[in-house]
């Protein structure tokens, strides 16, 4: 038997990433799926494209089209096409459109997650384009992998050889723009008002609380050229949204006493980040998030009951799944050097005050 699997693609005036994209999916070794293509109210004539060359002139069964009348953001257009997915689909896969992928990618997903029924999720090996080489390097030469940080930044932590030798590696978190997902699991991945930027960490934390595990599987690899909807450079939306989302984080899925305990790292972290913030207006979009959050309290605590009533993890158990530092240098560029001093100083702080924390949960 070979499940079903729905994949998940949405579009937001992508049309100079979609016919690569499709194309390389439509090439794929393993092809029990269907592609949910998804646009979010483009304005480029990039939907109309896709009807034109891959449901009219290669006549492709396999994709449909759902058009939204408004941009529902990367949060809720995702849940719209996991309501809409094939009842006979066993797994969900989301994808970036500003991605490329590999023939064997979607089997070599397939066959980890049917491994272990404690595995929600199974990510691919994403090689951002640019650093194609040096994050290979990083994996299997230094042994080192990407993680969350306590405060849900991305840090580098090391690969056991049992992980090397499965080919997987178990995370506590992943980039949604390349996951395959239990379907049953979840009735809907996302709160809607996320709309974009760390609702990533949100679902990955969500179901490490319920108790399952993430992987990455290094075998199924995927070219991501990265921001293809809303552009590279910083923007209003992105910092709102990204500040927004994040202090959310920290305030579903840490309990009281915990939130308490943390909250002078947390006072450190902003800090830290005002600091390194250069204008107005990226100061105006934190405080512009910190108002939406009071203005919105009710749904915020609809969420953290919902997260709260199918946890099977404790305080305890679930931050010792997080990493006690504050940042690492992630992207391969070079940093001044009173800069990598501090970063370093910071994250003995954070290791310490974590290893001390940890006796009052």
């Amino acid at each position: 038997m070979h499940p079903q699997v729905s994949i998940l693609l949405l579009n937001y005036n992508g049309k100079k990433f979609n016919q690569a994209c499709i194309n390389s999916i439509l090439t794929q070794s393993y092809q029990h799926f269907e592609i949910l293509f998804i646009d979010n109210a483009s304005s480029d004539g990039s939907v109309e494209e896709v009807e034109q060359i891959f449901v009219k002139e290669i006549k492709s069964w396999i994709i449909r089209i759902i058009r939204n009348e408004r941009n529902e953001g990367f949060a809720n257009g995702n849940n719209i096409g996991h309501q809409l997915a094939d009842e006979k689909s066993k797994y969900v896969c989301l994808l970036n459109n500003d991605t490329t992928v590999e023939k064997k990618r979607l089997e070599e997903l397939v066959k980890v997650i049917e491994w272990d029924e404690t595995l929600w999720a199974v990510g691919s090996l994403i090689l951002d384009k640019g650093y194609e080489q040096e994050i290979l390097t990083q994996i299997f030469e230094e042994k080192k992998k990407f993680m969350l940080s306590i405060f849900w930044e991305t840090v580098i932590n090391f690969i056991s050889n049992i992980e090397l030798e499965k080919w997987v590696l178990d995370v506590n978190g992943l980039s949604w723009c390349c996951i395959m997902y239990r379907r049953k699991v979840i009735d809907i991945p996302f709160a809607d008002y996320y709309f974009a930027y760390a609702e990533d960490v949100f679902l990955s934390w969500r179901i490490l609380k319920m108790g399952y595990n993430l992987w990455m599987c290094v075998k199924s690899i995927v070219y991501h050229y990265g921001s293809g909807s809303f552009g590279k450079k910083p923007s209003n939306l992105k910092l709102f949204h990204g500040n927004k989302n994040q202090i959310i984080n920290f305030i579903v899925f840490f309990g009281i006493r915990s939130k308490i305990l943390l909250f002078p790292l947390f006072l450190i972290k902003e800090i830290a980040h005002l600091f390194l913030i250069n204008s107005l207006w990226r100061l105006k979009a934190k405080w512009k998030a910190w108002f939406w959050i009071l203005q919105h309290k009710k749904n915020i605590q609809s969420t953290i009951k919902i997260v709260r009533m199918n946890s099977c993890l404790s305080d305890r158990e679930f931050i010792a799944k997080l990493v006690w530092k504050l940042s690492d240098n992630v992207y391969f560029n070079p940093l001044p050097k009173i800069m990598i001093v501090g970063l370093t100083l910071m994250n003995k702080v954070f290791f310490i005050y974590g290893k001390i924390m940890t006796l009052f949960i």
